[in-house]
């Protein structure tokens, strides 16, 4: 099969997964919180935000969601109760979340995840379940800390795997440096969720508010210079803006002009102020142009609830770097897949990365049936995301879709991993380096991986690094010799290996700098030539024509000291010239104006004697 058709087959696979993700996307949500109140938290959160940050994720909660809320320690308690989400049910939860403290004696994650899916058994039905788990500590049920151990290796072995079992997504927090985040992390990748460190508690708000998007999967619309538009099919708006501690009253403003604030909000809105944010909701919102007049958050958001909806396949919470993936759009009328024409033409919709790198500019998403699309004009657009403009670490890809009528916005938060582990350490001599690059086996198969690597200069001069195979084929090793270069140099590494998923991957980076340890030689400095003897002479009997004359080639220093003698000659005579020039010029002149004078006196003596003569006559 030619690499273009296996491409063709794999984006066909993908598109059959995820069109039957779209045609799930309006499933409801069955969601489990899971807070910790262990004794360390006086530490890690003394504050007690997590208070704010659970308000605010109540409040962003829709009414087809199921939901409660357990606090653990030592033991386990149901916070707030599992039920529908509704108006009450928020109150109740808000409420509740003000005693969340720190009194707990010990860190027992395992009780709480049986706790709180204990009731979940067979296929999820119409709801999706997931589960937010909370923590800054270790696994810790006994001063034993062997029954620790135990309790840990069981949620590896038992737990974990009766939650794949479950289609249960966990997405986890550590709040401290101390966490077990390789547990966390485990726990997270293992069921498509969603891990994440915070380095402190005032970032938990934010964090909720992401993993909610992953959760709720609200429709959205664009803001943008604290400015949105509502149009006609949105029934409920929902703000989100985030405030700094002593800034002003947050206030609205709608199309008719006439402002409000938390106290002067009309009867439609509901508007809950918390620690660190405002939320309201706007009931049958005013279609125009909005304000908020507020400090611009790129966090802000607004939800909407309406029957107009942007549908998009969802990105993995982790992927490959290297690894390109078709993204699909569609939009549904009360449930039903919009395809005509009339509506399909005037819609534009692009995508836009966000990384540490900044934002992209924005491609757009196109139903014209050339690759990625499947087929012109059946109202799924698409679009190939992901490849080599993907760095690793954390990013954010924003859809935006307008209409002559109509804005949506979706966002998902995505992290990059490379496919291979490149590991450097100095080896005993001090004098090299060992490389080893194994395969990530847990997102490629180790067995399609193929590898080169190479050191690469500043000029981007390259040099190859020759790799041996490990064991198993799990990768590969090689030396870095620090005493046969200088300076700074990177190690490139390209690799090509089929994903867990089928799809081919093409990576390459330059992840590490090394730096040589070479000496430069010292520069050589060259002895003046001495001038080659003179030509000996050779007799000859017999008498032939005179050969040429080769004159013997003169040393540089030689040349230049004759040429300066010879300036300095000419320099002498040419002065000597001008100052007799100048000498008998000024002779001349002087010895013309002596007779010039001579002759006056001469007349003026003669003219005086013949009037003398005359007197006397």
């Amino acid at each position: 099969m030619s690499k273009g058709k296996a491409w063709i087959v794999v984006a066909l696979v993908w598109m059959a997964i995820w069109c039957s993700q779209l045609q799930g996307a309006d499933e409801k949500t069955d969601l489990r919180i899971l807070i910790d109140v262990s004794g360390s938290m006086k530490k890690n959160d003394p504050k007690n935000l997590r208070r704010p940050a659970l308000r605010l994720l109540v409040g962003l909660l829709s009414s087809q969601t199921r939901a409660g809320v357990w606090t653990f320690g030592q033991y386990v308690n149901m916070q707030i109760p599992l039920g529908q989400v509704d108006s009450a049910w928020k109150a109740k939860a808000r409420k509740s979340s003000k005693s969340i403290g720190s009194p707990g004696q010990f860190t027992n994650i395992e009780d709480a995840l049986k706790r709180s899916t204990e009731d979940w058994s067979g296929t999820p039905g119409p709801y999706r379940r997931s589960v937010i788990l909370l923590t800054d500590g270790m696994v810790d049920i006994s001063k034993d800390k062997s029954k620790n151990a135990a309790s840990r290796t069981r949620i590896l072995n038992k737990t974990l795997p009766h939650l794949v079992g479950q289609e249960v997504t966990v997405h986890t927090i550590a709040l401290s440096k101390n966490a077990d985040h390789v547990l966390m992390r485990e726990l997270a990748t293992s069921t498509g969720g969603w891990y994440e460190q915070v380095e402190n508690a005032d970032q938990l708000q934010k964090v909720f508010l992401r993993i909610f998007e992953k959760v709720g999967k609200p429709d959205a619309v664009p803001l943008k210079d604290n400015k949105f538009s509502v149009d006609e099919s949105i029934t409920e708006a929902t703000l989100l803006v985030f405030h700094k501690p002593g800034a002003q009253e947050t206030e609205v403003v709608p199309p008719s002009g006439k402002a409000f604030n938390a106290n002067s909000a009309p009867s439609s809105v509901s508007w809950h102020r918390d620690e660190g944010y405002d939320m309201l909701t706007i009931s049958n919102p005013q279609a125009g142009e909005w304000k908020i007049r507020a400090e611009v958050d790129p966090d802000n958001r607004v939800m909407v609830v309406t029957d107009l909806k942007m549908q998009t396949t969802d990105l993995p919470n982790r992927l490959i770097q290297g690894q390109s993936l078709p993204m699909m759009v569609n939009f549904t009328d009360h449930g039903k897949l919009i395809q005509k024409q009339e509506f399909l033409k005037v819609v534009n919709i692009s995508a836009t990365q966000e990384d540490s790198a900044g934002p992209s500019e924005a491609r757009p998403l196109m139903d014209d049936g050339r690759e990625p699309d499947k087929m012109a004009g059946d109202g799924l657009f698409s679009i190939s995301f992901g490849g080599e403009s993907l760095g690793s670490g954390l990013g954010e890809l924003v859809l935006n879709a307008s209409g002559p009528t109509f804005v949506r916005e979706r966002r998902m938060t995505y992290e990059v991993v490379p496919p291979v582990n490149l590991e450097v350490s100095p080896r005993s001599d001090g004098r090299s380096l060992e490389v080893k690059i194994s395969a990530d086996s847990d997102l490629i198969e180790p067995s399609s991986l193929h590898l080169e690597a190479w050191l690469e200069d500043a000029e981007g001069a390259q040099f190859r690094l020759p790799l041996a195979s490990q064991s198993g084929s799990q990768g590969s090793s090689g030396e870095i010799d620090l005493m046969s270069f200088s300076g700074t140099r990177q190690i490139a590494v390209k690799a090509a290996a089929k994903s867990k998923t089928g799809t081919m991957i093409d990576y390459f980076d330059t992840p590490v700098e090394v730096e040589g340890m070479k000496m430069p030689e010292p520069i050589a400095v060259e002895e003046p030539k001495s001038p080659p003897p003179p030509p000996t002479p050779i007799e000859s009997e017999a008498v032939s024509a005179p050969e040429p004359v080769v004159e013997p080639e003169q040393d540089e220093s030689e040349v230049e000291d004759t040429g300066w003698l010879s300036a300095a000659i000419w320099f002498g005579v040419i002065n000597l010239l001008i100052i007799v020039g100048g000498g008998g010029a000024f002779w001349w002149i002087r010895r013309r104006n002596q007779r010039n004078m001579i002759s006056l006196v001469d007349e003026t003596d003669t003219a005086a004697v013949e009037i003398d003569e005359e007197k006397g006559a």
